[in-house]
């Protein structure tokens, strides 16, 4: 019979490899997903750019009524193609600054047609009205401009970068991703450490060390793998109210993806766990019962 103390310290390595397990997972997937790269991946696929289109058209439409300039006028520069390199912009930006742990820096690429397409109009509305070409025109074509891009940039900008900057957010994440790193680093070595104080705990009978580990990996699986799962089965994220489609689905699919990654390695994890308890339970019976066959047992 082992010592009380050997299973109680057992026992307390094991609970706490549970939650590092837990941990180490969360933070590598985080490490491995949150790139820009990743991102923009991920908007591609979900084709966020046809959104965006038809929202951008919308706004133009509406605003119509207001500004007096027709929807086509910047509608007919933009295409899919545009409003990809938008989102890329932004997003590219954003992990800059987290990188750097700076704010955002970035201006919209530049349409050529679009800003053609506003100054043919003011211009020929100045004609058709005789309206004088003075600063004030100027400054009203320059300002038209700038609102032109602002507003595409507010849709293309589907993870709103650029509102977490501005409130500070993406200052404070920033702190955490630079040191993700070191972070994964740190929690990998912690369950490293963890599993050779069970082995030297466990030193009279190494092969117990293999239960442990067993059980951890089992119960830290199924601990993340049923929140998981609950998540995807029940499409939790889909009650978000978020009103812009682009921006839904940018963050639904987001948190869907990092949680379907998630439950894919606690599966895992547990299918491990199992595996260890099956191999240590057949070898233990072996070394307690040397030379005997199971039927005699």
């Amino acid at each position: 019979m082992r010592k009380p103390v050997t299973y109680l310290l057992s026992l307390v390595f094991s609970v706490i490899l549970v939650f590092t397990l837990i941990g180490s997972s969360a933070i590598l997937l985080i490490d491995i997903n949150a790139t820009g790269k990743k991102l923009n991946d991920l908007a591609s696929r979900q084709k966020l750019d046809q959104k965006i289109y038809t929202e951008i058209e919308k706004y133009y439409k509406d605003k119509y009524n207001t500004t007096g300039i027709p929807a086509d006028v910047y509608m007919s520069a933009i295409n899919n193609s545009y409003i990809r390199s938008c989102e890329e912009a932004y997003i590219n930006a954003a992990f800059d600054a987290l990188e750097s742990r700076s704010k955002i820096n970035m201006s919209l690429p530049k349409n050529k047609q679009l800003e053609n397409n506003i100054e043919v109009f003011f211009n020929d509305f100045a004609e058709k009205n005789g309206y004088e070409k003075d600063d004030k025109f100027e400054l009203k074509l320059r300002k038209s401009k700038e609102s032109a891009y602002a507003s595409i940039g507010s849709y293309c900008d589907v993870y709103k970068f650029a509102a977490m900057d501005n409130h500070g957010v993406l200052s404070k994440l920033s702190k955490i991703y630079s040191y993700r790193i070191l972070m994964t680093a740190a929690v990998l070595s912690a369950n490293v450490i963890l599993i050779l104080l069970l082995i030297f705990v466990n030193r009279k009978k190494k092969i117990v060390t293999m239960y442990w580990c067993g059980i951890c990996s089992l119960i830290a699986g199924v601990l993340g793998s049923c929140p998981s799962i609950y998540l995807l089965t029940t499409r939790f994220y889909d009650s978000f109210s978020i009103k812009q489609a682009a921006v839904f689905t940018a963050f639904t699919s987001m948190m869907y993806r990092y949680t379907e990654a998630f439950m894919a390695v606690h599966i895992a994890l547990a299918v491990i766990g199992i595996t260890l308890i099956v191999i240590y339970g057949i070898i233990h019976d072996k070394k307690t019962y040397p030379g005997t066959k199971p039927t005699e047992i």
